[in-house]
C-alpha cells in the first residue's frame, strides 16, 4: 500500500474481469498509476483513483478487492446526491478526466492510464466531502472485453456523462489503444521518465547565424509552395468512433421522423389532437371509427365528426361507418350455460363462439345480448380436451341481430386490443344483469360488454396445435372466456381464454388463443373463416377548414369522448363451481 488509510469500499472479483496491458491486470500495478498521475497534475491528480487491496481466493470463496483513500469528508455513491450535488460532483469529475487527456494519449502510459477508466459500473463513482473518486476501476464485467457494443454502451453508464466529448471510450488491451487514440507528439519527453537522454530540452540560437538559417528556411518554404501537389489539406482527424457515428446517425433519423409526423400535427385541431391523430398517441376506442362494409380493407379512422343519427347515416357523400364500441355491442355476447356465465361473439349470423369450459357439462344453453335479445343456443362442437383447443361452437336461431366479426392475424407487440366480455366480478352489481337473472329478458337490451383497452405484450406460437398464444395487457376475469380480443380495426386476434397469477409477485399474464388456432377450429365444423394477413391501417382523416377554425371554442367546453371507463381488476384461475349466486353485493353468477 502507498499510505491510503481510509476504508472506502469492498467487492468480490466474481462476475467480472480484469483489464490487461503489457500482460499484467491494470488493478494490480496501482504504484505505476499514481506516480503517473502525481507527475501530470499534482496529489489531487493522484488522489482521484482510491486505492485497491486484492485478497486472493482460497478456493471457498471468490477473490475479494478492499478500496481505501486518503480523501476527508462524507462518503456517498453519486446516485445518492442531491441534484445540485450531483452536477458539481460531474463537473469536478469531468474537469479532472480532461486534465488527464494527455497522459492518456501519451505513447508510454497512455494505454496503461486508459485502461484503468474501464469501470465495472455506474455505482464505481463517488463522493467523498466534495471530491470525486473512482473505485472498481480497471474492470469490466464478464465478457464484456470482446465485445465492443456491449462496451460503448457500458461507457455511456459510467464515464461516458461525465467525460469530455472527444475522448474515446476506455481500451482493453494496447492495439486497442493504438487503434483510437491518437498519441501525442512528445519529441523529448516520456510521461515517466522526463526528459529523454540525448534530446536537447531547448535548441539554443547565438550569434549573428540565426537569421540568415531563419530566412533561408523561409525563402526554402516560400518556394514549396509554388510545386502543385505540395500544398494538400490533410485528412480530418478520426474523433468520433464508428460506433458513435452509427449512433448519431439512428439518433438523426429518429428526430426526422418525428420531425415529419408533428408536420403532419401542424393540420389538427389541437383540443382534438388526441382523437385524430393515433400515429402520436394511441387513441381510445371510443373515437375509432370502422367502415361498414365487411369486406373493406382493414382500416380505422379517428372520429373527427360526432357519430350521424341513423337517419343520416346513409346522406350523399357519406361512407357509411359505424363505431368499434358500437361494433362490439353488436357482436359480443353474455353466454348463459346453466347456473354458470361466459362470453361469446357472433362468427355468423347464426353462429357463436366461446370457450368449451364455458359450456361443457351444462344442462341449457342460452346466449344474451344488446341486439340478439335472450335466445336457446345449441351446441355445434367442441374442440379437444386441452388448454389450446379450448374452443366451441354455438348455433343460435338466425337473424337474431348479432353483427359477425372477421378474424385477423394475432398482430405483433405492442399492438393495441380491445378484450369485450362479461366478468363476473362487474355483474355482480350490474342491476341489468340482476333483472336478466329475474327472468326479466328485455334487460338484455340494456346488457352492455365490458371493454378494457391494452396491448399484444407477447405471443406463443405452438406448432403442433396449430395456434398462436396472445399475452396482452387488456384486463380480464373470470367470466371473460369465450370473449373477443379484437385489433382497431374490429377484427378478431383471439379468443380471452385464461390467465395466470404469480404466488410471490403481483403478476397476472392474460392469454387468448389466436385467431389462427380458431380459424382451424372452425374449419373442422365446416365453417370458413378466412384469417386477414393485413395490418390495421389507424389513420386520421382531415375535418375542413371552417370546422377546424369554429372547434376550438367548442373544444373547450366540451371534453372529448372516451370509452365507458371499467374498474380494473386482478385476473383470477376460472371456477368450476357451481352454486347459485347469493343475494347483496356478492350476486354474481359462477364465471369462468
Amino acid at each position: 500500500m502507498t499510505g491510503a488509510s481510509r476504508f472506502v469500499a469492498s467487492r468480490t472479483l466474481a462476475g467480472l474481469d480484469a483489464v490487461r496491458t503489457d500482460d499484467r491486470p491494470v488493478i494490480e500495478t496501482y504504484d505505476r498509476l499514481r506516480r503517473i498521475l502525481r507527475q501530470h497534475g499534482g496529489d489531487a491528480a493522484a488522489e482521484l483513483f482510491a486505492e485497491p487491496v486484492i485478497s486472493r481466493s482460497n478456493g471457498a470463496a471468490p477473490a475479494r478487492v478492499d478500496w481505501y483513500t486518503n480523501l476527508d469528508g462524507p462518503i456517498r455513491p453519486l446516485a445518492d446526491l442531491d441534484p445540485d450535488s450531483a452536477a458539481l460532483l460531474r463537473h469536478r469529475l469531468g474537469v479532472a478526466l480532461a486534465a488527464l487527456e494527455p497522459v492518456l494519449r501519451d505513447r508510454e502510459a497512455g494505454a496503461f492510464t486508459a485502461a484503468c477508466l474501464n469501470l465495472a459500473g455506474p455505482s464505481a463513482v463517488l463522493a467523498v466531502g466534495d471530491a470525486p473518486l473512482i473505485v472498481d476501476w480497471g474492470l469490466l464485467p464478464q465478457g464484456l472485453a470482446a465485445d465492443e457494443r456491449g462496451r460503448v454502451r457500458h461507457y455511456a453508464l459510467t464515464l461516458g456523462a461525465v467525460a469530455p466529448d472527444h475522448l474515446p471510450y476506455p481500451p482493453v488491451d494496447r492495439d486497442d489503444w493504438v487503434a483510437r487514440f491518437k498519441p501525442a507528439a512528445s519529441a523529448g519527453q516520456d510521461a515517466e521518465s522526463g526528459p529523454r537522454l540525448g534530446v536537447p530540452a531547448r535548441l539554443a540560437w547565438s550569434g549573428s547565424i540565426a537569421p540568415v538559417v531563419a530566412a533561408g528556411i523561409a525563402a526554402a518554404l516560400v518556394a514549396l509552395s509554388y510545386v502543385p501537389g505540395v500544398l494538400v489539406f490533410p485528412p480530418l482527424p478520426q474523433a468520433v468512433s464508428a460506433e458513435s457515428r452509427a449512433f448519431q446517425t439512428a439518433w438523426l433519423d429518429g428526430l426526422r421522423r418525428r420531425r415529419d409526423v408533428l408536420a403532419v400535427a401542424e393540420s389538427f385541431a389541437c383540443p382534438r389532437l388526441r382523437t385524430e391523430l393515433p400515429g402520436l398517441v394511441p387513441q381510445s376506442p371510443a373515437g375509432v371509427r370502422l367502415p361498414a362494409d365487411p369486406a373493406a380493407p382493414p382500416a380505422a379512422r379517428a372520429a373527427v365528426e360526432p357519430s350521424a343519427p341513423p337517419a343520416e347515416s346513409g346522406r350523399p357523400g357519406t361512407p357509411p361507418t359505424d363505431g368499434l364500441v358500437d361494433r362490439l355491442e353488436r357482436s359480443t355476447v353474455l353466454v348463459l350455460a346453466g347456473d354458470a356465465t361466459g362470453s361469446g361473439f357472433f362468427v355468423a349470423d347464426d353462429l357463436v363462439v366461446t370457450n368449451r369450459h364455458v359450456v361443457e357439462q351444462a344442462s341449457t344453453l342460452m346466449i344474451a345480448g344488446r341486439h340478439a335479445g335472450v335466445v336457446p343456443a345449441t351446441l355445434v362442437q367442441v374442440g379437444a380436451p386441452g388448454t389450446l383447443t379450448d374452443f366451441a361452437l354455438l348455433r343460435v336461431p338466425p337473424h337474431s341481430g348479432g353483427r359477425p366479426l372477421a378474424l385477423a392475424k394475432p398482430g405483433s407487440p405492442l399492438t393495441p386490443v380491445v378484450a369485450a366480455g362479461f366478468p363476473g366480478l362487474y355483474l355482480g352489481t350490474d342491476p341489468t344483469f340482476a333483472r336478466l337473472r329475474d327472468g326479466d329478458a328485455a334487460a338484455s337490451r340494456d346488457l352492455v360488454p365490458v371493454v378494457q383497452t391494452g396491448v399484444v405484450n407477447h405471443l406463443q406460437r405452438y406448432d403442433e396445435a396449430a395456434v398462436t398464444l396472445v399475452l396482452h395487457g387488456a384486463e380480464i376475469a373470470p367470466g371473460n372466456s369465450g370473449g373477443p380480443l379484437v385489433d382497431y380495426c374490429g377484427r378478431v386476434v383471439g379468443v380471452n381464454a385464461f390467465g395466470r397469477t404469480d404466488d410471490r409477485m403481483p403478476v397476472t399474464a392474460r392469454y387468448a388463443l389466436g385467431a389462427d388456432g380458431l380459424a382451424a377450429f372452425l374449419a373442422r365444423a365446416g365453417v370458413t373463416a378466412a384469417v386477414d394477413d393485413r395490418p390495421c391501417d389507424l389513420q386520421a382523416t382531415l375535418r375542413p377548414a371552417a370546422t377546424a377554425a369554429a372547434e376550438p371554442a367548442e373544444a373547450a367546453a366540451t371534453p372529448p369522448a372516451h370509452a365507458p371507463a371499467a374498474p380494473t381488476s386482478q385476473t383470477a384461475p376460472r371456477s368450476d363451481a357451481r352454486t347459485a349466486p347469493r343475494p347483496g353485493r356478492d350476486a354474481r353468477p359462477p364465471a369462468r
